[in-house]
């Protein structure tokens, strides 16, 4: 009954009011058995004393009781006390049709209130929530826009989620295509929290296993019999329960947002619904915050990549074409002055031919290494042919009849194959790699599959970095899928220009190249 207690019902509250107003008229006439002298000095003090005692019922218990109080105290005041009073007694059956009309009145109109005012504050509540939340995400943007660094940005957004949702502790898992996480931030009210850089298998028991399997919010009350190692360290912290969700960068889940309770109690319901909320709010910030690292990480290694190969070619160059036209003019100049003493100059001459096709040739290997001359000449469809010929891993190819496409997308795709084949052969243990081309109105998807032993991951320097630096360079994305035991399976797409009007044929599958 008390604003500190847990309501009542509605119509139970309701109720208690009118009764609660009825028990007091009672009193009151019991108090006015012996009619007080009629005087104005009297009248005034009797309804000061309501007046205080409607105060008080009001802050003790709550609108509705103070109301139906009242009006009781007026009624009685007004039967008994103010001319031309009523016999000091309940009153009969017409007078009692008349007090339950006015007390039914007043605990309706004492609920109507007592409603009015939670629903001001729930508003207020829900108002102040909304702006800590709004001052939160300004926190985030503003350290996203001074370009602070992507593990301060995620110390801070989980710092946030954990105090604005009221958690003992919070923490956000960085997912890895290998099956394990990373702890990548971590906060408590207590201080004892996971360790940023902790990385784990998600086998067992635990949210972000749930996460990761579902895409959706997942919740656990208890982790006193749970398995794996996650669920072994959430109890090393004390933690009870969890709820957690994904958090979604680009359409891909990067992670998850897991808050917990050290309490007996379990997290409260709906939670994971609010920390949903709070997520894709932040993960824009989370994505920039990344996505400018990996913008910075990829632009340098792409000017690392130019220059290695300006100083290939000019180390092929000096070492291989420059010596060999060196030696053919020191050899046309030989021939001359032969020539000029009459002497038989079919030999040299057969040797400077010899030497300039072999020059051409040195050339146009060269040139294939910047930029393969089938693709030029013929597209992707035989280009990629090569490619599964020289494998040194069977490949099979479903690339159908697709035409022309534009040249940045023609080289995009053959050298994403060609980097893929290679990453297989040299890493991934497989007996046969499946090579399928697709295209659409408005892009081409790529997808490379193995069955070899899986585990691929960007962060442990498999090969992918690359890849996804030249996909990303022509504006697509790049998926991997690489369970451990399973095999890889790469997806690049990339999109068609605007004006670009691929030539699609009959799909037909080439078989093993």
């Amino acid at each position: 009954m008390t604003r500190l207690g847990t309501p009542p019902p509605r119509g139970v509250e309701m109720t208690l009011a009118f009764l609660v107003g009825a028990a007091w008229f009672a009193t009151t006439t019991v108090l006015l058995a012996k009619p007080l002298p009629e005087s104005l000095a009297v009248s005034l003090a009797m309804i000061a004393f309501d007046v205080g005692l409607v105060v008080v019922v009001a802050r003790v218990w709550d609108i509705a009781y103070a109301v139906t109080i009242g009006v009781a105290s007026v009624v009685a005041l007004d039967w008994y006390f103010i001319p031309p009073t009523h016999d000091v007694e309940l009153p009969d059956a017409r007078n009692m049709l008349a007090l339950v009309s006015y007390l039914l009145m007043a605990s309706l109109l004492g609920e109507l209130a007592v409603r009015a005012r939670r629903l001001a504050v729930r508003a207020e509540v829900a108002r102040s929530a909304l702006a800590d939340e709004q001052a939160a995400l300004r926190r985030v943007a503003t350290l996203v826009a001074r370009q602070t660094a992507p593990d301060e940005v995620f110390a801070v957004v989980t710092e946030e989620v954990g105090r604005h949702l009221r958690a003992d502790l919070a923490t956000m898992v960085r997912y890895h295509t290998d099956g394990t996480a990373t702890v990548v931030a971590a906060w408590s009210t207590s201080g004892a929290r996971a360790t940023p850089g902790t990385r784990l298998s998600l086998e067992g028991d635990n949210v972000a296993e749930m996460v990761h399997r579902t895409r959706r919010p997942a919740r656990m009350d208890s982790f006193e019999h749970a398995r794996g190692p996650w669920a072994a360290s959430l109890r090393e912290l004390g933690v009870r329960s969890s709820a957690g969700s994904p958090i979604t960068v680009d359409g891909t889940v990067w992670g998850v947002m897991v808050v917990s309770s050290r309490s007996d109690l379990p997290v409260p319901e709906g939670i994971e619904t609010r920390l949903g909320e709070f997520t894709e709010l932040v993960a824009t910030a989370v994505a920039n915050a990344q996505a400018r690292t990996d913008l910075i990480s990829s632009r340098s290694r792409l000017v690392r990549a130019a220059d290695e190969s300006r100083r290939r070619i000019e180390r092929d160059l000096h070492d291989g074409v420059q010596q060999r036209l060196v030696g053919l003019a020191l050899n046309v100049r030989l021939t001359r002055e032969m020539a000029r003493d009459g002497t038989d100059i079919t030999p040299q001459l057969t040797e400077v031919e010899t030497s300039l096709v072999s020059a051409v040739d040195e050339l146009r290997e060269l040139s294939h290494g910047i930029h393969p001359a089938i693709l030029t000449e013929g597209g992707l469809r035989p280009a990629l042919g090569v490619l599964g010929r020289r494998s040194g891993v069977p490949v099979e190819l479903d690339i159908g009849a697709v035409g022309r496409l534009a040249a940045p997308v023609e080289v995009g795709v053959y050298y994403v194959t060609s980097e893929a084949l290679t990453n297989i052969a040299k890493h991934a243990g497989a007996s046969v790699v499946r090579v399928a081309l697709e295209v659409t109105e408005t892009d081409v998807r790529l997808t490379v599959a193995d069955d070899g032993v899986g585990g691929a991951d960007r962060d442990r320097g498999s090969g992918l970095t690359g890849l996804e630096d030249r996909v990303h360079a022509l504006g697509g994305r790049l998926e991997v899928s690489s369970p451990p035991g399973v095999g890889t399976t790469i997806v690049a797409v990339l999109p068609l220009p605007r004006d670009e009007s691929p030539g699609i044929g009959d799909q037909e599958t080439d078989g093993v190249a």
